[in-house]
């Protein structure tokens, strides 16, 4: 809950909470168009006409950031159609101006626009039809003119993949409630407002895009033009800041009680690498608790209250699946489905935007958690997923982790060197992967082999997704409490 928005938009809550807050005008349903802009004055009167020419009357706001030129006055020519006029007496920043201008909005749909762009006619009315209660936001494309002219045409959602770089530009149509329950505008790294935007809003519901297009003005003043993102060494530095500063981690694991008194190590480790993260948002654990031991879980249940200064939520599962079996092969079998079914639980119950498996057996060392999450983060397009090292408690001479051949015969590591690597395949002690850019499911086998893991990794590949192994990220694998592998 942010800026007093709940979203969805929960009815019975708002009565619940009717005496205990002021009561406001009841809002129509109409659209908000905030206009924020600095010293636009040779392009403000038509950005100004272009937002009341719109074939659905909108409300028009023009909020100024502490302009000197003659924005001011040009403003004031538009009060008597019903511009609402908002000045500040210093320059606070695009994100300041936006969000004063939304606060005194009164439209349930809110659409931003810079004050050197134009929205064609029918652009309200385009983003308008495609949304319904439960969508965040609608966008589209933007067509460039001025200095120079291209046109940037904006993805379906589910092919865009909004993780790799930004495709919703500064005026899409946002539910006010979605709006402000992601957060509003805010300022992280001075450039980038519109992805960082997006990003949190889309966690709301799914975003939709629509056949409206900007006309996006390009001249030497405009802000993209004097701070170069569109640069690529530019983009390559700010691309896995953003990317940072907005996702969200969870950490999962299947907590069988093989090594139960290792449990107390096992979490402190992982609460030492997630605080050396220093995560902006908040990080979660979920715990699937297939111990089938009462004394087990209340033991768990202590130690994991020692840190809730680290996760924002601690959740423990119930899983009590038990196997039973007659021989080797039914063991592994029935093994390798138990382990799919719980990955694929894990992977509903993770809320985050980038998941963490921890088996319950191996010890992450303290820089785990920055050096998986820079290397998931990095260059124009990041890895799928990257893994830790550690070796195979049953053949210890190999590490969990390698190549398919053309046979697709798995070849395991035996040496990992000290590079970075790409890999064909890895185990679940220590991945991390993107929610979105993974296979949605985890198969028990892979040609008949019972390997959850190995299946999970070929789906990938078969994608032409990538894997990296961080040699930089050695686990210990614990055969007993007192026997851990490096």
């Amino acid at each position: 809950m942010v800026g007093n928005a709940i979203w969805p938009y929960d009815t019975q809550a708002v009565i619940q909470q009717k005496p205990h807050i002021k009561s406001t005008p009841a809002r129509s349903q109409k659209v908000s168009i905030v206009i924020a802009a600095r010293n636009n004055s040779a392009y403000l009167a038509e950005t100004i006409e272009s937002a009341f020419n719109q074939t659905i009357p909108c409300e028009v706001i023009y909020t100024d950031d502490c302009s000197f030129d003659d924005s001011i006055n040009i403003a004031r020519q538009y009060q008597n159609r019903g511009l609402i006029l908002l000045e500040s007496p210093c320059h606070t920043g695009v994100c300041e101006t936006r969000n004063r201008g939304a606060e005194i909005a009164r439209g349930d749909y809110l659409l931003f626009l810079d004050g050197d762009d134009i929205l064609p006619l029918d652009y309200v009315e385009k983003h308008l039809e495609k949304m319904s209660p439960d969508t965040p936001f609608a966008y589209g494309g933007a067509e460039a003119f001025g200095d120079y002219s291209t046109l940037w045409n904006a993805p379906e959602w589910t092919d865009g993949r909004l993780w790799l770089r930004n495709f919703v530009n500064t005026s899409a149509l946002w539910n006010r409630r979605a709006f402000e329950t992601a957060g509003r505008w805010r300022n992280k790294i001075n450039t980038m407002w519109d992805w960082d935007l997006a990003l949190r809003g889309s966690r709301l519901g799914t975003p939709v895009r629509s056949n409206a297009v900007l006309r996006y003005r390009q001249h030497a003043d405009s802000w993209s033009a004097n701070i170069k993102t569109k640069y690529q060494q530019r983009q390559e530095i700010l691309l896995p800041q953003m990317r940072q500063i907005c996702s969200r981690l969870s950490i999962g694991s299947i907590i069988s009680g093989r090594v139960a008194d290792f449990f107390p190590q096992w979490i402190s480790a992982i609460s030492q690498s997630v605080n050396l993260i220093n995560s902006p948002e908040p990080v979660e654990l979920v715990l699937l608790d297939n111990t089938n031991n009462t004394s087990t879980l209340r033991k768990m249940r202590d130690e994991v209250s020692r840190y809730v200064n680290t996760f924002e939520t601690i959740r423990i599962l119930p899983h009590p699946t038990s196997i039973t079996f007659s021989d080797e092969k039914e063991r592994r079998d029935k093994t390798a489905r138990f382990m799919a079914q719980a990955c694929n639980r894990l992977r509903f119950e993770m809320r985050g935007d980038i998941h963490w498996l921890i088996e319950d057996d191996i010890l992450v060392p303290l820089e785990a958690g920055v050096n998986l999450i820079s290397n998931l983060t990095a260059d124009w397009v990041p890895p799928n997923a990257v893994s830790g090292c550690y070796r195979n408690r049953h053949t210890e001479s190999q590490y969990v982790g390698g190549l398919f051949d053309d046979h697709h015969i798995v070849k395991a590591f035996s040496d990992i060197g000290g590079e970075t690597r790409v890999v064909d395949y890895c185990g679940t002690g220590c991945l991390m992967y993107w929610k979105d850019r993974t296979p949605r499911y985890w198969n028990s086998h892979y040609r008949n082999i019972p390997a959850h893991d190995w299946e999970w990794c070929s789906q990938l590949k078969s994608s032409d997704g990538v894997i990296l192994m961080l040699p930089s990220v050695h686990c210990g694998h614990a055969k007993s409490l007192s026997e851990i592998l490096y």
